[in-house]
């Protein structure tokens, strides 16, 4: 009976936790969604509609320099870029439709939605994509601290967008940085792993 009663008490218990997180989830965007500031609505609507474009943008525009040039090494690197997007794309599109997190301003009516979405709402697919450029612009040019600073500068700008924009509650973005932390960490540690960035033909230059 104890056994029974123990279960029952982890499972209220749960759902306490649960139905905490999700108050404090809303009450963040509801905080971001309804004191934006209103003239730059449109500014946000246009990033967001072409993060994805502008990111892929990035390993497809080194990979033709990189090509052109004949620069092996940032071809490697431009490789494995445009690899942890495709990847990390995949898996937070898969996540998605099985975790199937209504969006928030289906569940509160409350909340402003200034752009159409129809796809479910955890983990956010655009937050994702800037995390994974980020953190992989981290771990691939670490010499160049204004790559870094511009690749973060759009990832917090993008993650920033969807909660203002009212499509993302703030734990669909932590839950995109994490993954899109693991997935980045995870490629670069195995291509190491493997000396897919081993350059043996030209002294390193990116």
């Amino acid at each position: 009976m104890q056994p029974f009663i123990f279960r029952l008490h982890f499972i209220f218990d749960i759902g306490h936790l649960i139905t905490g997180l999700q108050n404090i989830d809303i009450r963040i965007l509801e905080l971001i969604n309804h004191n934006r500031i209103k003239s730059l609505d449109h500014f946000f609507i246009f990033i967001t509609n072409i993060a994805t474009v502008v990111t892929y943008s990035v390993p497809v525009i080194l990979l033709i320099y990189a090509y052109i040039q004949r620069l092996f090494l940032l071809q490697r690197k431009s490789w494995l870029l445009l690899f942890s997007l495709i990847i990390n794309s995949a898996i937070v599109d898969a996540i998605k439709y099985m975790v199937n997190r209504p969006r928030p301003f289906i569940t509160y009516h409350f909340i402003d939605k200034l752009v159409s979405v129809s796809s479910p709402s955890f983990p956010s697919g655009h937050a994702a994509e800037v995390f994974v450029l980020a953190i992989s612009v981290s771990l691939l040019f670490s010499k160049y601290k204004w790559g870094i600073f511009a690749a973060w500068l759009w990832a917090i700008l993008i993650a920033y967008s969807r909660m203002d924009l009212g499509v993302h509650y703030p734990g669909d973005i932590l839950g995109s940085l994490l993954i899109s932390f693991f997935i980045a960490f995870f490629l670069y540690k195995v291509l190491i792993h493997f000396d897919f960035l081993k350059n043996k033909k030209e002294p390193e230059v990116f």
